[in-house]
């Protein structure tokens, strides 16, 4: 036997057969962990400023009560899982139930953010045994960073168009997911005091933020994985996010009083793992952490981004821009409150949507023509942003609109001039989408003169364009029912009688199923929850035109125009959806 077991063993309460400091210990080596004995045993024993008469007294009544159970907190438990959790750890497919939650989440690296007196690198080698240990038994046949390959391939695929937050040379430079181990401080209460400034410390929390990211990427791209070689992709994203969550947890004071871009994209990340996970209360708690971390780096003005790294700039930028889709996103299709706005911020926005010189985000090593195609894929999310900006500038100024009537007879005419401003806001609204570019129109027209150089551009504008017009239509029912109900639908040229009300909703419906059906499924799928509760909201209003409508022949096509908005959910397979459902029969 060892004189004693290494840092990682005694955190887990596992046998260690490793001897100091001659050679690592199996489990080490086992999950390329670095084997160390930085933990100082305590003394045994009572405290030496404790009289003799004391110790005594306290030795006669530990024997008095030798047979009850110790509630000590010793050195050797501070970091250890029940014995139940180490039997499930051992067998965790036997432990798995059907949504997918791992059997180990939630035991020992939740408690270790807790103690303040605790090595830190033993906390960080924990997390990262954990991660490795879960993920050999869902992909055993990959090895850790082919899955972060596989990650970051997918995510760059499909979620760059939609969400282009990343640097890419940064992550893959990262590929290899090294545990950030730390030099500069020693315990918990170290890194939440604050960094000393230090180049040193600043190095370790570049780490602790890489890593965590990359972690927080894979838990976001978990669920776009092939099925094939990912039998349960929810199990999957569930590991990465349990980790990268407990991970931010050891720097996350600093991180509030320190943000970065990282510190956004990570909160993002996990909002929308948790949301794919169908936890949308959780998803809305982490998402307005990020929104007020942004409102607290002040990115809704220009000049915050003065002075900065370029890159650090440009992912700033994108990243409050995204935020802010983001939170118009939760304000109109969630019934959530809306942060960003010019009534909620100090003046008015002065954030460009970009830059005159911006570096790229793009490795042009592996993509060809990089420059060009990323010009392309910010086109595509600028569009985005003002169809967002649009819409939720209509539902403002029916919000003032609605204020001004219900004033004194000297808000008339200020009324009646905003009911004309409402009527320009809401044509620009749909005009956004009027002069699409051709990669967007038609994105089978993307050509290059390599086959594989002209697939994944075609895929990436796909995904957009889906995007794009999924959006359009759903924004379209939404802001029609805004109308309706303020009863302002004249302002729309449409007569208050409910026969017309529901023709519209129809057609509006009958465009979206339109979109659904004639993209390729692959961009509906890597649009995500986003994609399905838009789907589901129009999918909801027709289902009431079915139930309230009073003419035959608009219950007809109402019924005719349900089931394909039904298949397509169904294929979808959400699991947001699931426990909504879940949640409604309950």
């Amino acid at each position: 036997m060892p004189p004693r077991a290494c840092d990682a063993c005694k955190a887990r309460k596992v046998k260690c057969d490793g001897f100091e400091p001659t050679a690592p210990c199996s489990n080490c080596r086992m999950s390329d962990l670095s084997c160390q004995y930085l933990q100082v045993p305590k003394k045994r024993g009572p405290k030496p400023n404790e009289s003799t008469h004391q110790s005594r007294k306290h030795r006669g009544s530990r024997s008095a009560h030798s047979e009850e159970p110790s509630n000590s907190n010793g050195p050797n438990t501070a970091l250890s899982p029940s014995a139940e959790t180490v039997s499930s750890r051992e067998a965790p497919h036997a432990n798995s139930n059907e949504h997918g939650t791992s059997p180990w989440m939630g035991t020992a690296p939740s408690n270790v953010t807790n103690q303040t007196s605790t090595d830190i690198n033993v906390s960080i080698q924990a997390l990262h045994h954990d991660l490795v240990f879960a993920l050999g038994f869902c992909m055993p046949n990959f090895t850790l960073e082919q899955i972060i390959k596989k990650c970051i391939d997918v995510h760059m695929l499909s979620l760059f168009p939609l969400c282009p937050l990343l640097h890419e040379l940064s992550i893959r430079s990262n590929m290899k997911l090294e545990t950030p181990l730390v030099t500069s401080l020693q315990t918990i209460s170290d890194l939440t005091g604050g960094f000393r400034g230090s180049s040193a410390s600043r190095e370790d929390l570049a780490k602790l933020r890489s890593y965590t990211l990359i972690v927080a990427l894979c838990a976001g791209t978990a669920f776009l994985l092939a099925p094939d070689s990912v039998p349960n992709t929810a199990l999957v994203g569930n590991i990465f996010l349990h980790t990268s969550r407990e991970m931010l947890k050891l720097y996350q004071d600093f991180d509030i009083e320190r943000p970065d871009a990282s510190s956004l994209v990570i909160r993002m990340f996990h909002a929308s793992a948790l949301h794919t996970d169908g936890k949308i209360r959780v998803a809305w708690q982490v998402l307005g952490e990020a929104l007020r971390l942004a409102e607290q780096m002040r990115l809704y003005e220009e000049r915050s981004f003065e002075g900065l790294d370029p890159v650090e700039a440009r992912l700033r930028r994108t990243a409050f821009w995204q935020l802010f889709i983001m939170d118009k996103h939760s304000a109109l299709l969630e019934d959530r409150p809306m942060t960003l706005h010019e009534f909620s911020v100090h003046g008015s926005m002065t954030t460009k949507l970009q830059d005159e010189l911006e570096v790229q985000l793009l490795d042009p090593v592996t993509n060809i023509h990089s420059i060009e195609f990323e010009d392309r894929i910010l086109t595509g999310f600028y569009t985005s942003q003002r169809l967002w900006a649009t819409a939720s500038r209509v539902v403002l100024d029916l919000q003032t609109l609605t204020r001004l009537c219900q004033c004194d007879e000297n808000a008339v005419m200020l009324a009646e001039a905003q009911r004309m401003g409402l009527t320009g806001t809401y044509l620009r609204f749909l005009s956004v989408l009027d002069n699409l570019p051709l990669f967007l129109q038609s994105p089978e027209t993307e050509m290059s003169t390599e086959a594989a150089s002209t697939e994944n551009p075609r895929r990436n504008f796909w995904v957009q364009r889906t995007n794009l017009l999924v959006t359009y239509h759903c924004l379209r029912m939404i802001l029609l029912q805004r109308f309706i109900d303020l009863g302002l639908g004249c302002l729309l040229g449409l007569r208050d009688e409910s026969v017309m009300l529901a023709l519209r909703k129809t057609e509006i419906a009958h465009d979206l199923i339109n979109v659904i059906t004639g993209v390729p499924f692959d961009s509906l799928r890597a649009n995500g929850e986003a994609c399905v509760i838009k789907i589901r909201r129009v999918g909801a209003t027709i289902l009431e035109v079915m139930q309230l409508a009073n003419a035959p022949e608009i219950v007809s096509r109402a019924k005719s125009l349900f089931p394909p908005l039904l298949d397509v959910l169904a294929k979808l397979n959400s699991r947001a959806s699931d426990e909504l459902n879940k949640e409604y029969i309950g």
